[in-house]
């Protein structure tokens, strides 16, 4: 019975959803033609809304397909559209005149002093459309991950004979659920000419694996990694997957393919270089989140929540697409920017081993104590004892998060890239028992998110740092229970995730990690 009662409670709010936002669309027809701005604005708005609603059909269709807990997450989301659409439907309705509705195919008399008040509303709006969405994406994109026939089918029903504009969103979750399936689906060969870099301007990324990169004859310039240790069909494989990024989305750049790189006088393959396109407008160089960090350079707590924002999505999206990172940490997030952005849009890089469709990991570490802080303690030494889990990267995520929190490095390189060491925001030195024992390390970090957290950034953060580097620990009431996240999907572990990380919520309260 609670089962029938929440399908029909949700096909109740997708309807009424529906409902609010056509009442608001037709609200808006009324301002048409009072001003070349406000048109402007209408349409931004139409464009949204036809992007809603079809995912709104579509997820109706759906619904059964979906795990309790991932019908839960969603009908909270969209309960938060239906509330925002009746508010502005609300607000709207007020700037009216009585008799606008009566005027058959003419726009709204609006008096010329309320223009700005119609502009701040519809930008308002556009404004709360924008971050419904990037709160609802995930969840959505998520669904791609479900096998269920129904899905597949209602991807594949009317996209045909229909405009471009109309079937786009759902073209897009195809391609993503392509790319999410274990092994993607054979498509062009992702592999680049070996001598498609010949002549190549090149420049180093500090602290990074990664070189940006601009080909002989172009004005374009690409990101390559390099030195990707995976075999040809992990490779094959993982780039397939990462073709579908979208930093703007995803927080993960678009592949290109790859280029295999022989050993010198050729021979066998030594590793493999992947190539990723980077947002043209943003024409500087790009640098790390690390070099961010050490700069020290100020910046508000809103563009600080932003970026930590932006790379629990890339994580979510990541573990979406059906592979596990492994090597999260500031010198692999890029950031891009320009003249006209204050910090910039960053996206994951180094990406080292995609887990196997049989779970399987590569159980090979190292002894660097600058990438071990970001490694749960079962993660650490030559030998790790566990293998890689998503929540493996949620920790490391928290560590990185962290640091977003304090706004300073826990790294300092001060003799190029050879000498790291740790920082005054660390609060440890080398030769501290934390270095040499994973647990303690662990402990010292959750004790540093309780204590700086508060001082430095919303209470609110700082319980999602702690959620997330505890995620391991068996009384972690979110993620301590593996048995909870045992469905053949893999898509229970990225719901929890979701809902506790991304969009922090317990009990009654919401805590949410960017104040949207």
């Amino acid at each position: 019975m609670e089962v029938a009662g929440l399908t029909l409670a949700i096909v109740a709010t997708v309807d009424l959803c529906l409902k609010y936002g056509n009442i608001f669309i037709d609200v808006c027809a009324t301002f048409r033609d009072a001003e070349s701005q406000i048109d402007e604005r209408i349409l931004r708005v139409r464009s949204y809304w036809k992007r809603t609603s079809l995912q709104l059909d579509f997820l109706k269709q759906i619904w059964q397909s979906l795990d309790e807990e991932h019908q839960t997450i969603q009908s909270e989301i969209l309960g938060m559209l239906a509330s925002k659409l009746k508010a502005a439907i609300s607000k709207f309705s007020k700037l009216e005149k009585p008799n606008d509705r009566s005027l058959q195919g003419q726009g709204t008399q609006v008096k010329r002093w309320k223009f700005v008040f119609v502009k701040e509303s519809l930008d308002k709006v556009i404004q709360d459309l924008a971050n419904w969405q990037e709160l609802f994406d995930p969840s959505w994109f998520l669904i791609m991950r479900v096998a269920d026939p129904v899905i597949d089918k209602e991807l594949t029903k009317h996209s045909l004979g229909k405009r471009d504009s109309e079937a786009s969103v759902k073209i897009n979750a195809s391609v993503f659920r392509n790319a999410a399936r274990e092994e993607p689906l054979q498509m062009q060969s992702i592999f680049l000419p070996e001598n498609g870099l010949k002549d190549a301007r090149i420049r180093v990324v500090p602290h990074s694996s990664a070189m940006y990169v601009q080909r002989a004859g172009s004005d374009k310039w690409l990101i390559v990694d390099v030195d990707i240790g995976l075999v040809k069909k992990d490779i094959r494989t993982l780039a397939k997957k990462l073709s579908c990024g979208d930093p703007y989305r995803f927080g993960i750049l678009q592949c290109r393919g790859a280029i295999e790189v022989a050993k010198d006088g050729g021979g066998s393959t030594l590793s493999f270089d992947l190539v990723f396109n980077i947002p043209q407008e943003f024409r500087y160089q790009p640098d790390t989140l690390r070099s961010i960090l050490e700069s020290r350079r100020s910046h508000t707590l809103t563009e600080r929540t932003v970026l930590a924002k932006q790379l629990a999505r890339s994580i979510s999206y990541i573990h979406t697409l059906g592979f596990v990172h492994k090597n999260v940490r500031p010198e692999t997030i890029l950031r891009f920017h320009n003249q006209d952005s204050r910090l910039g849009l960053f996206s994951l890089v180094g990406f080292e081993k995609i887990r196997t469709a049989d779970g399987r990991t590569l159980q090979r570490g190292d002894i660097a104590w600058e990438k071990n802080i970001y490694r749960h303690p079962d993660r650490q030494g030559l030998r790790p004892e566990e293998m890689y889990t998503m929540q493996h990267d949620i920790y490391s995520l928290g560590v990185c998060l962290l640091e977003i929190g304090i706004w300073d490095s826990f790294v300092s390189y001060t003799q190029g890239d050879a000498v790291p060491t740790p920082t005054g925001a660390l609060r440890l030195h080398l030769g501290d028992p934390e270095f040499s024992t994973p647990l303690l390390m662990k402990d010292h970090l959750v004790a540093l998110a309780k204590s700086k957290l508060p001082e430095s950034i919303r209470e609110i953060y700082g319980k999602v740092v702690v959620n997330c580097l505890t995620c391991l620990d068996k009384d972690n009431p979110d993620f301590g229970d593996e048995s909870e996240f045992q469905d053949s999907d893999g898509v229970l572990v990225g719901v929890r995730y979701i809902e506790k990380v991304c969009h922090f919520r317990k009990s009654s309260e919401r805590y949410e990690l960017t104040g949207s």
